[in-house]
């Protein structure tokens, strides 16, 4: 159904029908605005569309010998073919067969003896439904395809994640992610060094769909390889070089990680909101910034390192920003004001309960709006 020129089938037993047509249109088929095919009956005309899957417009007499008319509409019906219009062109204007044609998937009925002015604009209108039914299923094509890409890019995130969850005996974990309905790219990650440094990563790919579920799957490979073996700043120096050197354009990674041993932890921050950690003893919130541009926006970038002791009872919460950004009903943000707040109210229940909490807060606040990016959240509690 991709012909620029409608091909329009004339299905009639009377000979001088052709010859008419064609006088008719010559001007029409000489300056390619219609293509005609004939055929003398329903049997010659299945034998055509078969031939011709390229024909859009079946115009039909009903009386006709071998297969007539309404015959030859159920055959069509059954071709299954949506881009496929037919239209009766009979003497037999009675409303029983007007109706049988119409039930039969007949688009319209034209009376013999033609009236020609009538009959072209009754296949202008055929064939400019049909366009607009063209338009209509490249828009649902292309959203199936979009649907399936998404699909697939959410498969490949959600398999790139851990399957377990550390707990150490000096730290009790939770996590958790929301994607959104585009994908958002966001990642978590977990590995040990054999010192018995424990590593925590949390990312947020650029973009959406398959292109972030790209950039996951490279981070990941980085972080698996990497991680355990190499100290923070060279991991971050490392990775963003690798990233460069792949020249993936716009495509980059939002990167947070902490390396946990005893009573202290290590933090280099690529873009991520800052590290929030609940101390005890205060019963504050402090921020850790640790600012950098995204993995592979920069070559060369001066990442930093910061060092901080924790206490037993200190919770420290890793987010992505899907969380801050969530936008209620009335297109006003979370914000991060908001989420130290709320964190600060649950910081002295357990990591899952408190990423349960932050859960029913996402949809308290977006208040049955949809999602458009990812939320992540990493909650740990030193023991």
């Amino acid at each position: 159904m991709n012909s620029i020129i409608p091909r329009i089938l004339v299905v009639d037993d009377e000979p001088d029908l052709e010859l008419l047509i064609k006088q008719k249109f010559r001007k029409e088929i000489k300056d390619g605005k219609y293509h005609f095919t004939f055929a003398g009956n329903g049997v010659e005309a299945l034998i055509k569309l078969e031939q011709d899957t390229n024909i859009e417009l079946v115009l039909t007499d009903i009386n006709m010998p071998e297969m007539d008319g309404l015959t030859l509409l159920s055959k069509i019906k059954e071709l299954n073919n949506p881009l496929l219009h037919s239209v009766i062109v009979s003497a037999y204007g009675d409303i029983q067969n007007i109706r049988t044609a119409m039930n039969g998937g007949a688009f319209d009925f034209i009376i013999k003896p033609i009236d020609f002015s009538d009959f072209e604009i009754t296949v202008k209108k055929a064939l400019d439904k049909l366009g607009t039914l063209k338009i209509a299923m490249k828009s649902r094509d292309e959203l199936i395809a979009v649907r399936k890409e998404l699909e697939e890019a959410r498969a490949l995130q959600l398999s790139l994640l851990p399957k377990t969850i550390p707990q150490t005996s000096e730290a009790h974990f939770a996590v958790d992610m929301i994607t959104a309905s585009e994908v958002g790219g966001d990642y978590y990650d977990f590995s040990k060094n054999r010192d018995g440094t424990l590593n925590v990563a949390i990312g947020d790919a650029t973009g959406h769909g398959m292109r972030a579920g790209i950039m996951v799957a490279i981070m990941k490979t980085l972080f698996i390889t990497d991680s355990s073996k190499l100290d923070l700043l060279d991991f971050f120096n490392i990775s963003n070089k690798t990233i460069n050197t792949l020249n993936l354009g716009r495509m980059m990674m939002a990167f947070m990680m902490l390396k946990i041993k005893s009573d202290k932890i290590e933090i280099a921050n690529a873009g991520m909101p800052p590290l929030l950690i609940y101390r005890k003893e205060i019963k504050e919130v402090e921020e850790v910034m640790a600012n950098g541009m995204p993995i592979g926006a920069m070559k060369n970038f001066p990442y930093q390192v910061i060092e901080t002791e924790i206490l037993a009872g200190d919770t420290l919460l890793l987010l992505s920003d899907g969380f801050p950004e969530l936008k209620n009903d009335k297109d006003e943000q979370y914000g991060y004001n908001r989420v130290k707040e709320t964190f600060k109210s649950l910081a002295e229940k357990e990591p899952a309960e408190i990423i349960d909490k932050l859960k029913n807060e996402c949809i308290t606040w977006s208040n049955g709006k949809e999602h458009d990016d990812d939320v992540t959240f990493v909650v740990i509690k030193i023991k």
